[in-house]
């Protein structure tokens, strides 16, 4: 369906709901990290996450393809989070 007939109500639930499912991964990561204790590293994954969902929250066309792209989200952010805290303890030159 490409969704050309839809009502203005129908397009933004389908909207919503897509923006949800690629978001909902992340905001689970955010939890744990937040019950870690990494309170800034949260609101990281959380910027990240919302802003991606935003702008990819118009371009998934199906449901099941935007619960993907929130679990590949998720993932790409975890990834980014351990190379981040990787760098940080393992720095290049050390002070002597």
């Amino acid at each position: 369906m490409d969704g050309l007939l839809l009502t203005r109500r129908e397009r933004l639930r389908g909207y919503s709901e897509k923006t949800a499912l690629v978001l909902a991964p992340s905001l689970v990561l955010a939890l744990v990290v937040l019950a870690l204790g990494g309170w800034v590293d949260a609101v990281v994954v959380t910027a990240v996450a919302g802003l991606t969902a935003f702008a990819l929250g118009s371009t998934v066309r199906t449901r099941v393809g935007a619960a993907v792209i929130g679990l590949l989200l998720a993932a790409a952010i975890i990834g980014f989070l351990l190379a981040a805290s990787w760098v940080i303890s393992h720095p290049i030159q050390r002070g002597d």
